[in-house]
């Protein structure tokens, strides 16, 4: 009994090493996670967008546009671990237009933006930090100037200004999200000075100006159409 045992088992390797062995079921490897992606991005010194117009006597069909602009990521459709952003200096955009008689037509814009993000989502943090002080300026003046207005001495002073448009902005610490994650983790800080202004001097007619100054500091908020 124990020969007929020992053979059959015997048998029953051969089998199985002929076979190529027994089917163990292959280990199934740990899918590799996603590499994180980490951005950090630090501006320290001075951004200056600049335009001056003067010594005009009619000024028209003018457009000024003064630009400055650090630490901006604008990736709408991509997922983000750790976003770092600091800021540190200043930035001055500034518009000036001058003239000794009529003028009309005129826009001017002046932007500074510091620290902006636009991602479809952040999984860990964001800190943004702005020391970095913004100006925004437009101005337009009349200088004097001796004419004769309706036929007779007008002295000293521009005539009239028509048709001007001024935009001044200031941002900082800007932050547009698709979604929120639950354990996504926001900090802002800004610990210095906007100044947004717009002038307009004459001294005689003025007709149809527009102006708009705005500064902006630590905003969230979504994603909006055309991102």
């Amino acid at each position: 009994m124990k020969t007929i045992l020992a053979t059959s088992v015997i048998v029953l390797m051969a089998t199985s090493a002929m076979a190529g062995g027994p089917k163990w079921p292959k280990p199934h490897n740990p899918p590799v996670p996603a590499p994180e992606v980490n951005m950090l991005q630090v501006f320290n010194g001075i951004q200056s967008a600049l335009n001056k117009i003067e010594g005009g006597k009619d000024v028209s069909g003018v457009e000024q546009e003064a630009l400055n602009a650090a630490n901006l990521i604008n990736l709408p459709d991509e997922e983000l671990d750790v976003v770092t952003q600091v800021a540190a200096g200043a930035q001055l955009a500034a518009n000036y237009v001058n003239f000794s008689k009529d003028l009309s037509e005129v826009t001017q814009s002046a932007t500074n933006v510091l620290n902006s993000l636009t991602v479809d989502s952040v999984t860990g943090s964001i800190t943004q930090t702005t020391t970095a002080g913004q100006s925004a300026l437009n101005a337009v003046e009349g200088v004097g100037s001796y004419s004769w207005k309706h036929g007779k001495y007008g002295g000293y002073g521009s005539d009239d200004i028509n048709d001007v448009t001024q935009t001044a902005l200031n941002a900082a610490n800007l932050v547009s999200l698709g979604s929120v994650s639950e354990d996504l983790n926001i900090v802002q800080t800004f610990t210095t000075g906007q100044l947004a202004a717009n002038y307009v001097g004459a001294l005689d007619n003025v007709s149809k100006v527009t102006q708009s100054a705005t500064n902006v500091a630590n905003s969230i908020g979504a994603i909006t159409a055309g991102e």
